[in-house]
């Protein structure tokens, strides 16, 4: 392993790599192999997806639950069923706190997922603005 990892989650751990990262981080192996299987599975996720009548839902839907899982994280918690209520209403005043949370995290996300593809690189910049 080219840098320890902290097996200790309650202790602080300051000895990150420098960004940018080597590649020797990243260039090996174990990347190659979960790459190509992840690359496999959106092979057949684009198979399947024909008898998704409506595929933004699915988009969506996942969007909505990375951010609800991401915001756990950070001990902001709502329910699926808060959530996609909320996500679905227009009255912003009626959610819950929980539930606005996770609708900023999403649309976070979005806008980070426009700019990349705008722009076609990480850079500084981008850590700024989706910061």
């Amino acid at each position: 392993m080219p840098y320890p990892i902290n097996p200790d989650r309650n202790i602080p751990w300051n000895d990150l790599p420098e960004l940018p990262i080597s590649e020797e981080l990243y260039r090996n192996i174990d990347v190659y192999e979960a790459l190509a299987n992840a690359k496999a599975a959106l092979g057949r996720l684009q198979g399947r997806s024909i008898a998704i009548p409506n595929q933004a839902m699915l988009i969506n839907t996942i969007s909505l639950q990375e951010a609800k899982a991401s915001s756990a994280i950070e001990n902001i918690f709502t329910t699926d069923d808060e959530l996609y209520k909320a996500f679905s209403e227009e009255r912003a005043n009626e959610m819950s706190s929980s539930a606005k949370e996770v609708l900023r995290y999403r649309e976070a996300l979005w806008f980070g997922h426009d700019f990349l593809k705008n722009s076609e690189q990480f850079s500084e910049g981008y850590f700024r603005v989706v910061y």
